[in-house]
């Protein structure tokens, strides 16, 4: 979760029967499933970036500046939600992805400014459920659809198929060394390990990430177990992780991640390290968490802990 506005959320658990009301009609909602995330309290509501509830629907929203597109006003006969909505009400409703394809043309997506942060955040979002399949929703079109993901990665914009298409650029790239060339009589010998990588791409834009991301996601060994997989998890996102102060907007902030989030749709459990603190914390949706009828904030180090040896 890039942002330059502090966000300052902590592993939240919302539970079965939350009630909420929709910024885009006051329609009010209850939730069916209870589900744990990364969020907070905005003005009078809950709100969740990304989670994964009782029934192994995982879900991320992402930022899509410039391609985002909501609607003007509520409709008669739809489910009205503003964009930082969804993720509340997909979470709290359904198990899989086939049931959200099913509901997904209700929803209209109507232009409401986030709490606290002032501005219609410009989504999109990438959902995973316990059958592996991974697909998107962008909101480019009135009607929101389904597009499944074969590469399970998804950033910024551009669109999906953007990014899809630029692997291409990159085919070159792979795990192996490249063997010794020679020049007339001279033969270049590589100087270290690592010369498959040349050409991954370096930068912090939206396209480079996403080579990255999806180079390492494809190439990691496999894991073998949940503690195998949250750790691979934290290896691929450190390569696109953003330090404070090596990107920074025209406006002189200071965008960089402000926390991992890492879900398994299987135990039903959620990891979390803030951008301060590197120890990763863990939530696990449980028989007593669900008999809890209030969220929850689970509060996580801020400060930095270490492991004393001596």
């Amino acid at each position: 979760m890039d942002f330059s506005f502090p966000l300052d959320p902590n592993p939240l658990y919302i539970p079965r029967n939350y009630k909420w009301e929709s910024g885009a009609d006051n329609v009010s909602h209850e939730n069916k499933f209870g589900f744990i995330g990364a969020g907070r309290l905005l003005g009078t509501s809950y709100f969740v970036a990304d989670g994964v509830n009782e029934k192994g629907l995982s879900i991320a929203e992402l930022y899509l500046p410039g391609e985002a597109q909501y609607q003007p006003a509520p409709e008669d006969n739809k489910n009205n939600l503003a964009p930082h909505e969804l993720i509340l009400w997909l979470l709290g409703n359904f198990g899989s992805i086939e049931e959200i394809e099913m509901n997904l043309s209700d929803v209209n997506l109507v232009s409401v400014k986030a709490p606290m942060l002032n501005i219609v955040t410009p989504l999109h979002w990438i959902i995973t459920d316990e059958t592996g399949r991974c697909v998107i929703i962008e909101p480019t079109e009135k009607e929101l659809k389904i597009k499944e993901n074969p590469v399970g990665v998804m950033t910024n914009t551009p669109c999906f198929e953007w990014h899809v298409e630029n692997l291409r650029n990159y085919l070159n790239v792979r795990p192996k060394q490249y063997e010794p060339a020679t020049f007339g009589d001279y033969t270049a010998l590589p100087f270290s390990q690592g010369t498959g990588t040349m050409g991954l791409p370096g930068g912090y834009t939206p396209p480079e990430r996403f080579v990255r991301a999806a180079f390492f996601k494809e190439y990691i060994d496999q894991a073998e177990n949940e503690a195998a997989g949250v750790t691979n998890a934290y290896h691929i996102l450190a390569t696109v992780r953003i330090p404070k102060g090596i990107v920074v907007t025209q406006e002189g902030a200071e965008d960089y991640s402000q926390y991992v989030g890492t879900m398994c749709n299987q135990s039903r459990s959620y990891y979390f390290n803030s951008y301060d603190n590197s120890q990763i914390a863990k939530v696990t949706i449980t028989d007593d968490l669900l008999q809890v009828d209030k969220p929850i904030s689970f509060l996580a180090d801020k400060i930095e802990t270490f492991k004393a040896l001596n």
